[in-house]
């Protein structure tokens, strides 16, 4: 795990500083390691500030976008071969995780030379697992690389008082 810290100057008025922590998590693209990434996203939760209904609603949404990143590698990849990458960005008041499926380092070299057809999404699994996200969440993005078949989604939890 990778911490790194951010400072923003703001522009008007007086000379106020918001900071961002960026944490940086790499696990296998195994089930198994989604309660890592739970643990991860619910201590930095704490951090901003969140109550516990708001880290049980976080919890919910990084457990279904690890799941779909899990079957996405697993689909792409082989089972188990692929990583889970999640960077997550702790600011005042809100909360920003990113999931990431990526492949293997072999796969990752042979992709740049081969272009890979593209596949059909499975819209039933991916709509529901989305729409279960939006519940939880305040922002949702999802995109899938059509050349690599990497995953990628980005969610916003803020803090409301």
């Amino acid at each position: 795990m990778r911490e790194n810290r951010l400072r923003h100057q703001a522009t008007s008025g007086a000379n106020l500083q918001a900071s961002a922590y960026v944490t940086e998590l790499k696990l296998p693209a195994v089930t198994d390691y989604i309660v890592v990434a739970k643990r991860v996203a619910s201590s930095l939760g704490l951090v901003v500030g969140f109550s516990l209904q708001e880290i049980d609603d976080l919890n919910i949404a990084v457990t279904q976008a690890c799941e779909n990143a899990c079957a996405a590698a697993a689909q792409q990849w082989g089972s188990g071969n692929g990583q889970l990458k999640l960077i997550l960005k702790s600011r005042p008041r809100r909360l920003e995780v990113e999931v990431r499926s990526v492949p293997p380092r072999a796969v990752e070299q042979q992709q740049q030379a081969v272009r890979k057809p593209h596949r059909e999404m499975e819209l039933d699994y991916e709509t529901i697992g989305l729409n279960m996200i939006r519940l939880f969440v305040d922002e949702l993005r999802y995109q899938v690389d059509d050349q690599t078949g990497s995953m990628r989604m980005r969610m916003v939890k803020y803090l409301i008082e």
